[in-house]
């Protein structure tokens, strides 16, 4: 039998697809990732008017700060502060930073051996007998017939075994410098308003 041309098995091997498959899935991965940040922002950062622009989210917090001036009044003054929601949130950034593919392949030769037998025996036996003159004549007649059979046959196939194991590793990233923008215009936002406490309205601000 003709030794296997393991070569021609390998050339067969689609890698296109066994590497590409995984960086395919890496790439969707990191679209998807990027679409959910960005959903993320629209629909925790902004309110979603029927008419006009959206708005940002904004949280307040209501505080009491107590100063003394000069000639030892103390005074009470009841502040509240104004922060975008996004900036008190983590925006979800992820990439795909890393991707192994481990690919092995095994190939092994098996070579098959049938082989048959068939054996027929087959046995016929006649007699004929009559009388004459007074004594007995017979005759006889047999017959044998055998038939032996024999065949075989070789083959030979090639196993395959592929092993395949694909390692992702994902990471947070800093935001595009559009979030950032976006960002510092929102911290220009932060409103820290402030009304005196007895009711002298002097408006300070920290």
């Amino acid at each position: 039998m003709p030794n296997p041309d393991f070569a021609a098995e390998l050339g067969s091997i689609p890698y296109e697809e066994v590497i590409g498959t995984p960086l395919r899935a890496a790439v969707e991965a990191n679209a998807k990732a990027s679409m959910t940040a960005a959903e993320f922002i629209r629909s925790v950062g902004f309110t979603e008017p029927t008419v006009g622009q959206p708005e940002p989210v904004t949280v307040e917090f209501g505080y009491e700060k107590r100063t003394v001036d000069e000639d030892g009044n103390e005074t009470a003054e009841r502040r509240s502060l104004s922060v975008p929601l996004l900036l008190l949130v983590n925006v979800p950034y992820f990439e795909v930073s890393n991707v192994t593919i481990d690919f092995n392949v095994k190939l092994n030769s098996v070579e098959s051996y049938e082989q048959s037998s068939e054996f027929e025996f087959g046995y016929q036996q006649t007699s004929q007998a009559s009388a004459n003159l007074g004594f007995l004549q017979g005759k006889t007649k047999s017959e044998v017939s055998v038939s032996y059979q024999r065949s075989s046959s070789r083959g030979q196939e090639i196993e395959r075994t592929y092993d395949q194991s694909v390692h992702v590793e994902a990471e947070s990233v800093e935001p595009p410098e559009g979030v950032n923008r976006l960002m510092g215009a929102l911290e220009q936002t932060i409103a820290d308003d402030s009304s005196n406490g007895n009711g002298n309205g002097n408006g300070n601000t920290s």
